[in-house]
């Protein structure tokens, strides 16, 4: 089992950024209603201006470095776990981030693609790299994706009027410290290959020839039309029955396996905010107390990669009090895993709603440029 245990590594600061663009849902239309009803999402956040990972994560690593009361230069490390890179191979946000935030060369940086786990597994890279290290010291992880290039343009955006998932990128400081200075850090990591099928993005590059159709055969033998928008021939796949029982039942039964009575010993609880009825079911299979399970979903919707973070920050921005928290983050791969660590007052900040868009790296039209008909 892969299961870690980092004793010397202290958690310095949490962030979060979000689009400044709020949909807030008209529950007075009857489908929209019984859509809040059943996911528990009033309204998300996404961006109308081009937004990714990269500049809402750059937002909240500032934001983390004042609190922390570092400076770019003190960074060691920077580890950025998202499917939604501004660039799709090669160059990472990670690298993008040592560019903007000109970060010292022998800075190491790199990306993971996890999803919705993100948050356990990239916790446990980096803490797994702090421990076996003789001179990192600092290390920033941030998890973030985005929705808003599935659709045609911004005003289709603004016109729907229900969505599951909204943007945000959460960050975290963390540092190598002396073990008897700091609570214990604990993770494990799961996963099953053969749910791939029911939770994924397409195409990949093995599918690169053949796109000449709309009409696809999934490897789970479903069947599905896709009509590319703007030249986009990505579109996301999921089998809700299979993600709903494999969330409810397998991560819940781990869970209890991995832990038994000890799950009661938390202050509070971060589950990824996939939906209500997903949390709410392990909830009470867990036989948990619902005021310590934390909820973002209603404010910001399921926010992929960032869901714990964006709970995190939601809600524990003015804690007064040292507070034990047991995560457990699941999704794409399929993958789930369970963290537990102490969160301190004053490192939590609340979440930013920002309109920060970088534009330097960015592909631009000819016509676009200076001097070009």
């Amino acid at each position: 089992m892969s299961e870690f245990s980092f004793s010397n590594v202290a958690l310095r600061a949490f962030a979060a950024a979000t689009p400044s663009n709020v949909i807030k849902f008209d529950t007075n239309e009857r489908r929209v209603a019984k859509f809040v009803k059943q996911m528990g999402i009033e309204q998300v956040h996404l961006s109308t201006n081009e937004q990714t990972p990269l500049d809402l994560g750059y937002v909240a690593l500032n934001q983390a470095l004042a609190n922390a009361g570092w400076e770019p230069k003190d960074l060691d490390l920077v580890i950025f776990d998202t499917q939604c890179a501004d660039f799709l191979g090669g160059v990472g946000d990670s690298s993008l981030l040592h560019h903007y935030l000109n970060l010292r060369e022998d800075c190491a940086v790199f990306d993971l693609t996890v999803g919705c786990s993100a948050f356990p597994y990239s916790l446990t890279v980096a803490c797994s790299m702090l421990q076996g290290s003789v001179s990192l010291k600092r290390v920033a992880v941030l998890n973030g994706d985005l929705q808003w290039s599935i659709f045609k343009n911004s005003q289709e955006i603004q016109n729907i009027t229900q969505h599951l998932f909204g943007e945000c990128t959460g960050a975290i400081l963390l540092e190598k410290v002396e073990p008897e200075t700091t609570s214990v850090i604990n993770t494990r990591l799961f996963a099953d290959g053969h749910g791939y099928k029911h939770l994924f993005i397409a195409p990949t590059g093995r599918d690169a020839w053949h796109m000449n159709t709309s009409n696809f055969i999934l490897p789970d033998g479903g069947k599905v039309n896709h009509i590319p928008v703007n030249g986009n021939i990505f579109f996301s796949y999921m089998n809700g029955m299979a993600i709903h029982e494999f969330s409810t039942c397998k991560v819940v039964d781990c869970i209890k396996k991995q832990y038994g009575e000890a799950i009661y010993d938390y202050d509070y609880y971060v589950f990824h905010q996939a939906n209500m009825q997903i949390i709410k079911a392990i909830t009470d299979r867990l036989e948990l107390d619902p005021n310590k399970v934390l909820i973002s979903l209603d404010k910001y919707g399921n926010t992929a990669a960032a869901s714990a973070l964006t709970t995190i920050c939601h809600t524990l921005h003015d804690l007064k009090q040292p507070a034990h928290i047991f995560n457990a983050s699941f999704g794409v791969g399929l993958s789930w895993g369970f963290s537990e660590f102490v969160i301190e007052p004053g490192t939590v900040n609340a979440i930013i709603p920002t309109d920060h868009h970088f534009t330097e790296h960015c592909l631009k039209p000819l016509s676009d440029q200076p001097g070009q008909p």
